[in-house]
């Protein structure tokens, strides 16, 4: 008798060590189903963020139509680039890609709206030297010129300034083309400088800003025709019905490639490079590209 229960509960514990181990096979299944494809989406949405999404560098134009355009500025062509934030994921191949599109435009008037090298990354020489030919290359009839970004220091001064461009904080330059000429304004985030800047409204006025969300006060002191931004990257991240993710102080206002303002044109360039994270998701990097057009 006493043999019989034992044979019993052998019975019942290999029946109950059954049942567990296919319910232990249930859950691993079920998890399987669940974490697998997770890890897929996941895997893909890194490779596109962190590889597809930085391919390539795209060119935005525009027309820009004023009756302030004179005829010896009608069809006078700008570029526009910024944010190239050089650091160890800028490669040299890009840099070089990025000079060949400007030249292939022909520009008249090239210009740089900020942020050279990434605030975390020290350039070497041997780098400087590389920017400075590369910079050199870009051609104009009209001049090159750059302002500062937040992230700028020594560096930016000495590349440009060896590369024949014209740096400009808090200035009004006139750009002559034979008699006629428009005004270029630089400005920074120091507002109580504006009130300085004096410029003649019957010219067509480009004010170039790092931080597109200096905008307001722009048009407050100035109403230019056009202004020219960075520092936004047009969010980096862009999700549909979502908009820009990547939000940053001097861009939380104003952050989308355009906007127009009262009688003002805003245009924010989406950048070369990346900061913080270097990921972009249906934002490539890109230039942008102005045809002055006299109406």
């Amino acid at each position: 008798m006493i043999k019989r229960t034992e044979i019993n509960k052998d019975i019942s514990n290999q029946i109950e060590t059954e049942e567990r181990r296919k319910r232990n096979k249930k859950i691993l299944k079920i998890l399987s189903l669940i974490f697998i494809p997770l890890f897929i989406i996941f895997s893909i949405s890194y490779i596109f963020l962190r590889y597809i999404g930085n391919i390539g560098i795209i060119v935005r134009e525009y027309p820009i139509y004023s009756t302030k355009i004179g005829e010896n500025f009608n069809g006078i062509k700008i570029i526009q680039f910024s944010d190239i934030h050089y650091n160890q994921y800028t490669s040299k191949s890009k840099i070089t890609k990025l000079i060949n599109m400007i030249n292939n435009t022909n520009p008249d008037i090239v210009i740089f709206t900020g942020d050279l090298i990434d605030i975390n990354y020290e350039i070497n020489l041997t780098e400087k030297e590389f920017l400075i030919k590369e910079f050199n290359k870009i051609n104009s009839t009209l001049g090159k010129y750059a302002l500062s970004g937040e992230e700028d220091e020594d560096e930016f001064t000495e590349i440009f300034s060896n590369s024949n461009f014209e740096i400009l904080t808090n200035t009004v330059k006139n750009i002559y083309n034979k008699n006629s000429n428009i005004q270029l304004i630089s400005i920074d985030d120091n507002y109580q400088e504006y009130s300085k800047l004096n410029i003649d409204s019957n010219l067509f006025t480009i004010a170039i800003t790092h931080k597109p969300d200096n905008t307001d006060k722009i048009i407050e002191y100035f109403s230019p025709d056009i202004i020219l931004a960075g520092h936004s990257h047009n969010g980096q991240v862009n999700l549909p019905f979502i908009g820009p993710l990547m939000k940053r102080i001097g861009s939380k206002k104003y952050i989308e490639s355009y906007y127009k303002i009262n009688k003002t044109e805003l245009f924010i360039s989406g950048g070369i490079g990346n900061t913080k994270y270097n990921m972009r998701l249906f934002n490539h990097p890109s230039i942008n590209f102005f045809r002055l057009k006299s109406t």
